[in-house]
Formats: C-alpha cells, structure tokens, sequence
C-alpha cells in the first residue's frame, strides 16, 4: 500500500481560526480543545488548559459544557463536520477498499480530534459513519449482503479505525512511556515467546513500523471478509 495521502483542507477547515476573545460560546471552545489536541496530544487536553487559552477561570467553561465528556463529545462532532472523507472512484472494489482505509489513517494523522469522544461510543461520530457507509458500499458491491454485510463493515472500519488512533497516541506520547509501554508487553510474554520478540520492540514502541503494520492489517483483514467469488 503506497503512503496515505496528505488530508485535504476544506474550506470550513481553512475559514476556521480560533477566536480567543470574549464572550465565550461553545464553539470558540470547542475549537481552542482541537487546537491543543493538535499542538499537544489529546493527553493534554483539560477544561484548564482550555481555560487559560481564554484568560478565564474554569468555571467559566462549565457554564457551556457541564462537564469534561460533554466537551469532548461536542469537539468530535466539530471535527468531523470539519474533515471531508472522500470515496475513492480508480480500480477494482478492494483496490478502492484498500485506498478508502488509507484515506481514513491519513485523515485521522491529520486530525487527531477525530479520535476524540466524550462518554458515548468513539464509533458515534459523523465522521465514522461516513467511512461505515463507504466501507458498506464496497463491500457491497463486492456481493455481500444482510448479517454478512454488516459485520464484515464494522469489522474492517474496527480494524483501520483502531490502528489509526493507536499511531495518533504512540506518536504523541514520549519516548519514556512507548518504552514503558513496550517493557510491559514483553514483561506479560512466556519466556519462550520473549525470546523470539525483536530486541527493539522490547525495548521501544516508536520501533513499531506503523505503515507495515497497518497495510498487514487491512490486507489481512480484507482477504478474511472477500465474499466467495461465485
């Protein structure tokens, strides 16, 4: 699988700037969250942080969201109205399949809000339900459908959705937690499997090759959901 392409920015998502002056409205506080988001990571974002991009006190942002998840939610619905998900129209129905998911990782390295969610399912976002409805189209086409239909979707939109954050995460975390993160997993290995474990995966995440990792996913995934030509 070639490279993800670069996101396209929208004209909304070119027209939209942060405005930091007063009074505050949801959506100037919804936009300051994703700006964080995209300068820090999504470990950064707090209702404080967000505060201080005003000049306010917290509580002043609780007279709009009631609470941290209410923020969230709404930022992830923003984002999503935001950042355009095109279906690809050259090839055949699993080439387009395999362009759609590389569309997906692009868009979400592009912008990591879009894996934002506040206290409902991180599935339940504009966003998700168009690259659902792509993915259903495909396959589709391809022959499936009812119960197969279904599962095979939300299957493979589990699998390119889920890679794609956990990249988003190991890329905006530090060195010294990937490697935290990397000792444990080789920590909870039976000694026999530890040993076949390449050195520098146990030593660090960052090693992890995120474009092999995500083309073996999804030709993996795709090969296993193929309808059975007829």
């Amino acid at each position: 699988m070639s490279p993800p392409p670069p996101a396209p920015t929208t004209a909304r998502a070119r027209r939209r700037r942060t405005d930091y002056s007063k009074p505050l409205t949801r959506e100037k506080i919804a936009n300051a969250a994703i700006e964080i988001v995209r300068d820090e990571g999504q470990a950064a974002l707090s209702m404080r942080k967000v505060a201080g991009r005003f000049g306010v006190d917290v509580a002043a942002l609780y007279r709009h969201f009631r609470n941290k998840d209410a923020l969230l939610g709404h930022v992830g619905q923003l984002a999503s109205e935001l950042v355009e998900l095109d279906a690809p129209t050259e090839g055949s129905w699993d080439e387009r399949m395999l362009a759609l998911a590389a569309s997906v990782r692009a868009r979400i390295a592009e912008h990591p809000e879009l894996g934002i969610y506040g206290g409902g399912s991180p599935w339940a976002t504009p966003f998700i339900a168009r690259a659902n409805g792509l993915i259903a189209e495909l396959f589709h086409e391809a022959g499936l459908e009812g119960d197969r239909l279904v599962l095979a979707t939300q299957t493979m939109l589990h699998v390119v959705t889920s890679i794609a954050q956990s990249e988003v995460m190991t890329r905006s975390g530090t060195r010294e937690q990937n490697r935290a993160f990397a000792e444990t997993i080789v920590a909870e290995m039976p000694e026999s499997t530890r040993e076949a474990w390449p050195p520098a995966r146990a030593q660090d995440a960052w090693s992890i090759d995120f474009e092999a990792f995500f083309d073996f996913a999804v030709r993996s995934t795709l090969d296993s959901l193929a309808p059975t030509p007829r």
